[in-house]
């Protein structure tokens, strides 16, 4: 409370100086930005046995409008609507949208952002409902509305190529839901997914972050490193190293990572302790990018209900059961090599292993290709994903999904 007053008084003060602004209040507004994000959507999930079919058609998009600046200060909103369209009521819902009461498909319209923001002295501060981009909390933008947060972040960059970061989040929404939930009820949702109810304590998440680019030539490297912080429930610190350089013609990169998991009090919702490591070692010539990818889970299950960098990330599953190693390839071609700009595709599979007798093993494949449209078209984008799932005595399954989007910008 005592943060919102002293930003609001801040606020305050800052546009009651109009002799050294740079514009008037009245300018702030239209000399403001609009820029958003039209989507249709179509995601299906069909499986080989009794389970039933997952299918998703949504029509919606994103909206952000953000003021110029007076004095430092600005104001930013943005709007995110997913509708059904196209759908039968004997599928499930799969996740594009929510389900009304009756477990049928049903829109997801919401205000997506609201915030005010002041920046000054290379520091940016932001308070209110905010998109975050952070290793443990982001927008994990896989369905029709990506995840935003609730809450306070800062951002400070006066020493050169040093980023330092600071959040403090109450509250949370996912793809599909309507209004914000606390952050104990998002650790509580994510729980009971796996199968755990439990009632943790009701603290916000604290997160302090450091990303430094290293002044070296031949090898770039960027490390990253975070910390958050959920009181009586858990704890995550998560460090990344970006390591590159340049071999004739070919771009060579290792990225390793690790993070660590621990429960700190008695509401935490049961065990919680673990680890996860793991690297993406690759090369990019002539267009193609090969990497490796290999992943090492502890004891238990990751706990990610906000968005998340695990190492192994494919279209439907991740590296995050407790035990687990992972082992993948992908392979991808820019086709702008060969003259046909805009069209990019992979190729992924991933083999996923844990201890005989607790879970089953499965692999993924996945293909994709995306083609972005330029010219009188710039702005429409095309893509569709395909991954098949092979479960070790278990159900297989495939899924589908389809995507069309038109991006745009107004004003200045």
């Amino acid at each position: 409370m005592m943060n919102k007053s002293y930003l609001s008084l801040l606020v305050l003060s800052a546009l009651a100086v109009p002799a050294i602004a740079d514009i008037s209040i009245d300018q702030m507004f239209s000399q403001g930005t609009l820029k958003g994000e039209l989507r249709l959507f179509d995601f299906t999930r069909d499986f080989d046995n009794s389970t039933n079919t997952k299918h998703d058609t949504s029509f919606g998009g994103l909206f952000y409008y953000n003021t110029a600046k007076v004095n430092g200060i600005s104001f930013g909103t943005s709007f995110a609507s997913a509708n059904p369209i196209w759908t039968n009521d004997s599928d499930d819902v799969y996740g594009l949208v929510t389900r009304d009461a009756a477990g049928n498909h049903d829109s997801v319209n919401r205000l997506q952002e609201y915030f005010v923001q002041g920046e000054w002295w290379n520091t940016k501060l932001k308070l209110g409902a905010q998109e975050l981009r952070t290793p443990m909390m982001n927008p994990h933008d896989i369905r029709a509305i990506p995840r935003t947060f609730r809450g306070f972040s800062a951002e400070n960059k006066s020493v050169d190529n040093l980023t330092l970061s600071a959040l403090y989040i109450t509250d949370s929404m996912g793809w599909s839901d309507n209004s914000f939930v606390s952050v104990k009820d998002a650790v509580q949702s994510e729980l009971a997914r796996a199968g755990v109810i439990a009632d943790v304590a009701d603290n916000p998440v604290y997160a302090l972050g450091a990303k430094y680019q290293l002044p070296f030539e031949t090898i770039k490297t960027e490390v990253d490193l975070w910390h958050y912080r959920m009181e009586d429930v858990f704890n995550q610190t998560y460090a990344k190293v970006k390591l590159s350089t340049q071999l004739g013609a070919t771009n060579v990169y290792l990225t390793p990572s690790y993070l660590t998991q621990e429960a700190t009090g008695d509401k935490t919702g049961g065990s919680l302790d673990t680890y996860q490591y793991g690297f993406h070692l690759g090369a990019k010539f002539a267009g193609t990018d090969i990497t490796y990818i290999y992943a090492k889970t502890g004891d238990d299950t990751v706990l990610t209900p906000w968005g998340d960098e695990k190492v192994v990330i494919q279209q439907v599953n991740q590296s995050a059961r407790a035990d687990e190693e992972v082992n993948a390839l992908k392979v991808a071609y820019d086709f702008e090599k060969v003259g046909m700009t805009g069209l990019e595709a992979y190729a992924f599979y991933g083999q996923y292993d844990v201890p005989t007798g607790t879970e089953k093993d499965f692999n993924e494949t996945n293909f994709s290709i995306t083609y972005k449209f330029s010219g009188a078209l710039s702005g429409l984008g095309l893509r569709a994903r395909y991954a098949m799932i092979d479960v070790d005595q278990g159900e297989d399954y495939d899924d589908l999904r389809l995507y069309i989007t038109y991006k745009f910008v107004l004003g200045k």
